[in-house]
């Protein structure tokens, strides 16, 4: 608690300007970003980097709507299936012209089954795109290619009412293939580095920071304020420190969380704001367990948790307790698919087995553990079920849920784009790199194939609320909270264009004098 005691004399002290020009930005990222290269990056510190770094067809603007981007305009078919993009007369940060082909190549690495990466799942909805990837069809069939220099033709395999906010998404950003065809390592070298969005980078001390400057070359710098940000790397309790001190012009979400144990002193402060985040921390359960195949065991794991008061006592920052795994503000469902019912949850395991002890993994950090350490006493509490606490390393904890090296595993999905969807298809297939609980249905697939023809609304609505339904009854995740946005902002900082996606966005953000 010593920082604590520091945070209140902070709060107390006197203030001072940050000590950076005027123009440049310094906030936190936490820890290194694993790749620059959009057709890897997944997790949270490199999707924000890339969208510094990078833009595509299109883009979200400061008021959360969809927007045009590098795409001057688009001309739709009216079965909604074909997308002609003409693109603007843009360059990328080194002068040389981006070209149609440009995505075209990206895509298609993405999808070449030989290419490493998580995220091609995010393409499939591009014509052939799947097959491509699984060897059933060659890349030449793909639903994508550039009619000239300025003029890409997208294909898609149904209608997706979504694919321009998908176009924001940093899976189909483009990359410099002339480049790339050069240098495999371009992407993580300031001096090799190009990009074409908002800002280029500048220098990468691995571990301790990355400073990103404008990109004079960018179609749209004129409304680019800043001129340089450097994002540094530090604990959450150094976050606060250095924020206090006036070292950082922002803490927080979503690059960063902010201690629990910080959070009630914040608000009374009046400092902490708050805003909704779409986004669901979860187990996930992996149902070859032996001890967890039974759905009946899974909802009693469910139903014996107090999300109530996890949420609002331990977590304090606005958290929602979550009986669904799709964010309500997405308008599913209002209604809960169950309740936290600790008479039902020891009904539902009479007919079972004794449950041998669990393990809960989880990575490393002072919520996480706090978070595993409410959950086991609630467990042997409401169930008499003994869990054994395994908290992990970052990478190795990612590399045993690839393998399905767990029983039960702390998880969360933050939405990438606002739709339904971008959550329910996590669990579609039990192959897929973002299911680890070798989980799959029939049924469910079906109603996801069902919604993704569906050209009525309302009915495509309830066919993914019918298959949100399957999962909760199935229980291979269970939910726990829905994320708040928790963060600290200067208050000579403006524009900060911060979404309900958790996507947070420089590009139009400057200093008051």
């Amino acid at each position: 608690m010593r920082w604590l005691f520091f945070l209140l004399c902070c709060l107390a002290g006197c203030h001072k300007t940050v000590e950076t020009e005027p123009k440049n930005l310094r906030i936190n990222i936490g820890s290194d970003p694993e790749t620059l290269d959009v057709r890897k990056a997944r997790r949270l510190q490199s999707l924000t980097l890339c969208r510094m770094l990078f833009e595509g067809l299109t883009r979200i603007s400061k008021e959360g709507r969809v927007e045009l981007a590098i795409a001057d305009r688009v001309e739709i078919s009216e079965d909604g299936l074909q997308y002609r993009f003409f693109l603007k007369p843009t360059c990328w940060s080194n002068g040389d012209k981006l070209l149609a082909s440009d995505f075209v190549e990206a895509w298609k690495t993405i999808l070449d089954p030989q290419y490493p990466t998580d995220i091609s799942y995010q393409l499939y909805c591009i014509k052939n795109a799947k097959k491509v990837k699984s060897r059933q069809l060659p890349a030449d069939t793909l639903g994508v290619s550039s009619l000239s220099e300025n003029l890409l033709l997208v294909e898609l395999e149904q209608p997706t009412p979504y694919f321009l906010e998908l176009c924001a998404t940093v899976p189909f950003f483009p990359i410099p293939n002339a480049i790339v065809h050069q240098n495999s390592d371009w992407v993580h070298h300031p001096e090799s580095f190009v990009g074409n969005g908002p800002f280029v980078l500048k220098e990468w001390k691995h571990a301790d920071f990355i400073k990103v400057i404008k990109n004079n070359k960018y179609w749209d710098a004129s409304a680019v304020k800043l001129d340089l940000i450097e994002l540094v790397m530090v604990s959450p309790d150094t976050e606060i420190r250095l924020f206090e001190e006036n070292q950082l012009h922002w803490a927080g979400s979503p690059l960063s969380l902010i201690p629990s144990d910080a959070v009630d002193l914040l608000k009374t402060q009046g400092q902490l704001r708050i805003s909704p985040f779409s986004g669901t921390y979860f187990l996930q359960v992996n149902v070859n367990d032996p001890a967890l195949q039974s759905p009946a065991v899974r909802n009693a794991l469910a139903r014996a948790i107090d999300r109530e008061s996890i949420a609002i006592h331990l977590l304090q920052g606005g958290q929602i307790a979550a009986r669904r795994l799709v964010p309500k503000e997405m308008g599913l469902s209002n209604a809960d698919y169950f309740s936290d019912e600790c008479g039902k949850a020891k009904a539902l395991l009479v007919d079972e087995p004794k449950i041998q002890p669990v393990t809960i993994s989880f990575c490393i950090s002072d919520r996480n553990l706090a978070i595993a350490q409410a959950i086991q006493q609630q467990w042997k509490v409401n169930l008499g079920l003994q869990v054994i606490l395994n908290p992990l390393e970052d990478k190795v904890f990612f590399e045993k849920l690839k393998k399905k090296e767990f029983q039960i595993a702390v998880g969360s999905w933050i939405a990438d784009f606002n739709d339904p969807i971008n959550f329910l298809e996590v669990f579609k297939f039990k192959d897929a790199s973002t299911n680890n609980t070798g989980w799959e249905s029939g049924k469910y697939i079906d109603l996801l194939e069902r919604s993704a023809v569906c050209r009525d609304l309302e009915e495509r609505k309830n066919l993914m609320r019918r298959a949100e339904e399957v999962l909760m009854a199935e229980m291979p995740v269970i939910p726990i909270f829905q994320y708040a946005i928790n963060y600290l902002q200067n208050a000579h900082v403006k524009d900060v264009a911060l979404s309900s996606i958790g996507l947070i966005d420089f590009r139009w953000a400057q200093i008051e004098e």
